[in-house]
């Protein structure tokens, strides 16, 4: 299939290698008006569901939060402005002293470069910590909860494998969305390498979902990123994961955001922006 009716089918495709050295492709369809509506019409109940069953919708908690003075204390917004300060302070020290290569810097340079490593690792951290706290104050709103939801809906429906006629089967089988999960739990039980394609399919139809990828191009980028990323935690050298607006571009609804493990909780500063599979229904 030519790069240009690749793209007109799916949203976005790739290839790998099984256990069994046999190349397998995967492929994200690209959906049409009535998956569209239907994928509007999954989002509005689970909204309906989740206010019915008493869970404030985002509007009430912004009343709540400005009500009592802001999401963090006025200790927390101290806080974080110091540490942004420190940040910058840190910052300027190491680029002062990288400017020199590394064989003309003095031993109390090397020193000082790895002092500064470590205070700016310190310093991150703390402001994640910090940044994380105003993204979970929203994390359990009617709205939160629906786009979760639907992001994993979107995911079931979408994630394929191109079979050998060049027919894009779903990865997760027909019927539905009960037992597309129950699929999806025998897969991540039972065999690792579709898991591990599933995971990736989940985190690119999550930033489509959130409008930071809509060509092939963008999806190509996120994926390489992805790639090296889970490489990187492989070889253990992923100390410092990039903040989600590295990864995804600036959102405006962060707190909306699924993530990969089977929890509510929203990962700000890790780059598995992935709807929860467990807790759709």
């Amino acid at each position: 299939m030519s790069n240009n009716k690749e793209q007109d089918k799916y949203l976005y495709s790739f290839e790998v290698t099984d256990e069994n050295a046999k190349k397998r492709k995967f492929c994200i369809l690209k959906p049409n008006r009535k998956m569209k509506e239907a994928g509007e019409l999954f989002y509005a109940s689970k909204l309906s569901q989740f206010i019915s069953a008493g869970i404030l919708p985002k509007i009430v908690w912004d009343k709540v939060f400005k009500d009592s003075g802001g999401i963090i204390s006025e200790f927390d917004q101290k806080e974080y402005s110091n540490l942004f300060m420190e940040f910058s302070e840190f910052r300027g020290s190491l680029d002062d002293i990288l400017v020199k290569s590394e064989k003309d810097r003095t031993d109390d340079e090397k020193n000082r470069v790895n002092f500064l490593n470590m205070q700016i690792i310190r310093v991150r951290k703390r402001m994640q910590e910090l940044e994380m706290a105003q993204v979970n104050a929203f994390e359990n709103t009617a709205e939160a909860k629906a786009r979760n939801r639907t992001i994993v809906w979107w995911a079931a429906n979408l994630a394929c494998e191109e079979n050998s006629n060049g027919v894009a089967d779903v990865l997760l089988g027909s019927g539905s969305i009960e037992d597309k999960l129950d699929n999806y739990d025998s897969i991540f039980e039972n065999d690792k390498f579709l898991s591990d394609c599933f995971s990736r399919i989940n985190y690119l139809v999550t930033i489509w979902y959130l409008g930071s990828a809509s060509i092939f191009e963008d999806f190509k980028e996120l994926d390489d990123e992805y790639l090296k990323r889970i490489e990187s935690e492989n070889l253990g050298l992923d100390d410092q994961p990039l903040s989600i607006t590295d990864e995804v571009g600036t959102l405006e609804n962060t707190d909306e955001v699924g993530t990969l493990e089977n929890t509510e909780k929203v990962e700000v500063h890790n780059v598995d922006v992935v709807a929860d599979l467990s807790t759709v229904v």
